[in-house]
């Protein structure tokens, strides 16, 4: 049977135009792996992160693009620090505009407070939500990185960490007999720290004095090199701590862990107070975690081995001390109550001791410390209960620092006892459980301390939500605390 060769080409040309025709289609149609497909693939939950996390990165980088004009010199001291650390930092990343100092000030508020709102509209939109932890782990390393170049602009505690350590390193002084205007006048840090705080010796425990001297090594280190050194520090120690609260919470709450993780790494309080300021509740945070984590694996001396540690980092940590303690007491039998307050004391002993030795010079290294109330009241509820007191008796009782510190440690101890109390007959007793007492306990030792700060609102703020979701409560009332916490700013 004859066949007709011209039918052949006809139909391979055939082929060919509709092949070009099904690519031109698949060239109009959308990739099944584009970012239009990927974002239908998302949850309600993740879809809202990403949304939240482009306003975020938006919000950080105009506090990083823009500085002050060269040429000012304000005259209030706080208008003097935003303009110093500014003007630091703009070297670092271009910037797109050139603001008066006041008008910078006022731009750099408006940014954090925008955070807040954000924050606030993104977690309680996805509460009970599926998050995805990778969606988390990027906005937190993105956000990081950015706040490393935004100057730290609200607090000069960074540089304070710099002369402190530098003080000891550099000029081979003690940090606790001696302050930057005597030990180091001519350091180039000295002119970016608070005014008060060139006059005063080390407020800080020995261990974060220590990490301080190796955090500035270099004589010839730049203000700008050194304080980006603590900011790395401060990130290193936020990213590792979301983590470790997602950890605590994956491990009784799967579907609770991605909101945990997410209300603590993009906490405006925790990026701005712990990275852009690089303030060091962030660590103090990591060891306490730690600490909780070696309870849950049945390591009780090491945990509270971990908490002394804490303490003298910063004393901010020391009540709960008197929270693990009481607590190992509580679990046991009354015949090794003996036993344990020995091993306690010993470990408390050895680890101070060891800290304390390389600065050791008396009893006026720890009054460095003591001292530290005796700087003013800027607590607004013992403001406003100072003020009570004074009005309700006609001027006659006026309660200084001293007679305030006392009144405060005693509530505390008050309080602490009775929730010890309520505690002592449950007969489960799990590491969230423990983690929301020591949440709370520090959050109620910080309402009623004379002198308190937003970022020390880190640490409570943390364990609240490594607590997980039966405690959620505790976060939203130590949230609250924290923002309200914003009024000692002006105290």
């Amino acid at each position: 049977m004859p066949v007709d060769h011209e039918i052949l080409p006809r139909a391979s040309a055939a082929r060919r135009v509709g092949t070009a025709h099904g690519k031109a289609r698949e060239l109009a149609t959308p990739s099944r792996h584009g970012p239009l497909a990927v974002w239908r693939t998302l949850g309600a939950g993740d879809r809202a992160v990403v949304a939240a996390g482009a306003v975020f990165g938006t919000i950080l980088l105009a506090l990083t693009t823009v500085t002050v004009r060269a040429g000012e010199t304000p005259t209030h001291p706080k208008l003097q620090e935003f303009a110093r650390n500014a003007r630091l930092f703009s070297r670092l990343v271009p910037h797109v505009a050139e603001l008066g100092v006041l008008t910078y000030a006022i731009v750099a508020c408006a940014c954090v407070l925008a955070l807040w709102l954000v924050y606030l509209r993104l977690i309680w939109r996805v509460h009970g939500l599926q998050i995805d932890h990778r969606l988390v782990l990027a906005g937190a390393v993105i956000f990081g990185v950015v706040a490393l170049t935004v100057p730290p602009v609200f607090s000069t505690d960074i540089f304070s960490y710099s002369i402190f350590g530098r003080l000891a390193g550099v000029y081979d002084r003690n940090p606790y007999l001696t302050t930057a205007a005597l030990g180091a006048p001519g350091d180039p840090v000295v002119p970016y720290l608070y005014w008060q705080w060139r006059h005063i010796p080390s407020p800080y425990g020995p261990l974060w004095t220590l990490i301080s001297e190796v955090f500035t090594l270099g004589r010839h280190a730049t203000p700008l090199e050194l304080a980006i050194r603590f900011k790395v520090l401060a990130l290193a120690a936020v990213l590792l701590d979301g983590w470790l609260i997602y950890v605590l919470v994956r491990r009784r709450w799967p579907e609770h862990a991605g909101w945990a993780y997410l209300a603590f790494a993009w906490n405006p309080m925790v990026l701005v107070e712990g990275v852009v300021t690089g303030h060091n509740d962030a660590l103090i945070l990591t060891v306490v975690l730690v600490s909780a984590y070696l309870l849950l694996q049945a390591r009780p001396y090491l945990a509270f081995a971990g908490l002394v540690v804490s303490g003298l980092v910063k004393y901010s940590t020391l009540p709960l001390l008197a929270v693990i303690g009481p607590r190992l007491l509580m679990r046991a039998s009354p015949s090794q109550w003996a036993g344990i307050v020995v091993r306690l004391g010993a470990i408390a002993v050895a680890l101070a001791v060891g800290a304390f030795a390389p600065y050791w010079g008396g009893m006026a290294v720890l009054m460095s410390t003591l001292d530290e109330p005796g700087r003013g009241v800027n607590n607004p509820v013992m403001v406003v209960g100072r003020w009570l007191i004074e009005t309700v008796s006609g001027g006659y009782v006026r309660l200084g620092v001293p007679a305030t510190v006392a009144i405060s440690v005693a509530a505390f101890g008050v309080w602490q006892a009775w929730m010890l109390w309520r505690a002592r007959g449950r007969k489960t007793w799990a590491i969230s459980d423990e983690l929301a007492l020591w949440a709370t306990s520090l959050a109620v030792f910080l309402l009623l301390w004379p002198r308190i700060h937003t970022w020390y609102f880190v640490v409570p703020l943390g364990l609240a939500l490594a607590a997980g979701p039966v405690y959620r409560r505790v976060y939203w009332g130590i949230l609250l605390v924290s923002l309200l916490s914003y009024a000692s700013y002006g105290l």
